[in-house]
């Protein structure tokens, strides 16, 4: 489109995620697009541009206006969706240009896949806050702008700045919950993960306390009760962790404010008994961990060694004990995993008390180790490596055949599901507040389903999926039975938030439901390896190499020296 400088450039930041992905991994609650405020905060307000969020899970893609240029954001899983409607505004808006960002672009990039881009006008690979204005400004006066773009550096968070404050205060009251960005990387090696693989992210890269706290301050005085502490391990640098509750908690106390806190961290919370304390009475009460596997072979195999230290099922229960939710990642398919699998999974959900137990498939991303292990064995499977809309999509070849995958991944969803089942692990957990270790929380977010109803209430969509969710949960009539002991239960233990803890575990239940009622043999596309498989390929002699990564090699070595040992264990037990 011509540049016209008497106008401001138009920039549209379009949120257009996998529908049925985003809404049953977040249980139907929708949550703000954090890269668009984000991004916006590092465009100039000084009249040249002009920015406007359409968000396509509430408005009709019809209603979007014609923009200089649409930005696209987002991860593998919505790549089919984000193309799907860039291609129609390029049909309804010819002039107008495109670019792609956000994680999905470096994993193309690492699969040496960027070509199923090439649809977007431009994109961009890394972190885009210090680029974000040249290159805007570059389009605006008709610059060259290359195809593809990369960040020259990672951007320091601790430089980051506030939120975009005239696009957040016009849209934020519309989701359930407000996402804020807290900290960037992890300090563990885990195989299968493409955390580690992102440039100088094998540590925690925090924002300021200071700048978190004024964040969420702005975010309550909107009417947010719901914030989702966005980072890949909060606990990556547990003395900045503990600095950011000690101001969370002096914020309290002044403003009176209480925001529910969610955030993603691991299972080596356990170690740091005074945080816990403290992010109780700062409004924690859910906390997303990898627990991935019961198994230690498989949690050594994939050199998880966080996990492997303690005893899981204890850990899991002592940090529950304190009214901390965990909600647990799992995955199926690694090699040391057996057809007991299945069932020793759902044994440790219920012995742990876990109140949510999602399955994927493992799956190896590109730039990963394992993703490198994969294709060395010649176990990689030509099928596009973002998952699809449930998770049965993969790119590997399975050890255990096709058909032991398949059969173990339903009857683990069809016993999951199970009244009898939820209602005992809603029953261990109510056990576990009274062990004398809860910590109470004055929080006054935590599971809002009043706001829940309203979002529902004014979206067609999520209407809909509510009543698939609540149809289908009901096809099995004792269900009923198990809810309403389930909300005795509650009412034992209203004086511990049970109403809340209530909530989250029937939300979970009926998710589950939503996704796998109807599950069947037609749902999955993976495949085993071939009958004749030589076993001693799933540890090719190339992969004991440090790989290209800008990571100490020492801690490098360490994860190819676990992954290594426990896959010659699976070749040697396979052997006999």
């Amino acid at each position: 489109m011509a540049a016209n400088n008497a106008q401001p450039y138009r920039i549209a930041f379009i949120h257009a995620p996998d529908p049925v992905y985003a809404d049953t991994q977040n249980y139907g609650a929708k949550f703000m697009p954090v890269w668009a405020y984000t991004l916006g905060a590092h465009i100039p307000s000084d009249g040249r541009f002009e920015l406007v969020l359409t968000d396509c899970r509430f408005e009709s893609e019809m209603a979007i206006t014609e923009a200089d240029i649409y930005l696209f954001s987002g991860i593998n899983q919505d790549f089919s969706n984000m193309e799907r409607v860039r291609n129609n505004l390029q049909r309804r808006y010819p002039n107008s240009k495109s670019m792609i960002g956000g994680p999905i672009c470096w994993s193309f990039e690492q699969a040496g896949t960027l070509s199923q881009l090439s649809k977007f006008d431009h994109v961009f690979i890394g972190d885009g806050e210090e680029e974000i204005e040249r290159m805007m400004e570059a389009l605006r006066t008709e610059k060259h702008l290359a195809h593809i773009i990369k960040a020259a550096r990672r951007f320091p968070i601790n430089a980051a700045v506030p939120f975009y404050r005239p696009m957040l205060d016009s849209t934020v009251g519309r989701y359930y919950g407000a996402v804020l960005e807290v900290s960037r990387g992890c300090p563990f090696l885990c195989e299968f993960c493409d955390i580690r693989i992102l440039p100088d992210n094998n540590r925690s890269h925090n924002k300021s306390p200071e700048l978190i706290v004024s964040e969420l301050d702005h975010l309550a005085r909107q009417g947010v009760s719901q914030v989702l502490f966005a980072c890949d391990n909060f606990i990556g640098e547990p003395r900045w962790a503990e600095e950011v509750i000690d101001k969370i908690l002096d914020w309290q106390e002044r403003t009176g404010f209480r925001p529910s806190l969610y955030t993603w961290l691991t299972i080596n919370l356990y170690k740091f008994d005074s945080l816990m304390e403290k992010m109780r009475r700062a409004g924690f009460d859910m906390l997303f961990i990898g627990i991935e596997s019961f198994s230690k072979n498989s949690l050594l195999e994939t050199a998880k060694v966080q996990n492997t230290a303690p005893d899981m099922i204890k850990v899991i229960r002592e940090i529950q004990s304190r009214g901390f939710i965990i909600v647990a990642g799992l995955i199926f398919g690694f090699d040391s995993d057996t057809e007991a699998s299945f069932k020793e999974t759902l044994d440790g959900l219920q012995e742990g008390a876990l109140l949510s137990g999602d399955p994927s498939l493992l799956t190896a991303l590109p730039g990963t180790p394992l993703y490198r292990r994969m294709k060395l064995s010649k176990r990689l499977r030509d099928v596009r490596f973002g998952l699809g809309g449930y998770k049965y999509q993969t790119n590997i070849r399975y050890l255990l055949p096709a058909k032991i995958m398949v059969d173990g991944y339903k009857f683990f969803v069809k016993e999951f599901c199970k009244g009898v089942y939820q209602y005992q692990r809603l029953e261990s957990f109510f056990k576990l507040l009274n062990e004398g270790n809860f910590v109470p929380m004055k929080s006054k977010g935590f599971g809002n389903l009043g706001l829940f109803i309203k979002m529902i209430a004014t979206n067609r969509a999520a209407l809909w999926q509510m009543i698939q969710r609540l149809t289908r949960f009901a096809a099995q009539p004792s269900n009923i039975y198990w809810v309403i002991r389930a909300g005795l239960l509650a009412l034992k233990n209203w004086d511990k938030g049970g109403f809340g803890y209530f909530q989250f575990w029937f939300f979970a239940w009926t998710n589950a439901v939503l996704k796998y009622r109807y599950i069947s043999d037609d749902d999955f596309d993976i495949e085993g390896v071939a009958a004749d498989f030589d076993i001693q390929n799933i540890q090719p002699p190339e992969y004991g190499k440090t790989a290209d990564e800008a990571i100490p090699p020492q801690k490098i070595k360490a994860q190819l020296r676990a992954t290594i040992t426990q896959l010659e264990s699976v070749i040697a037990e396979r052997s006999l």
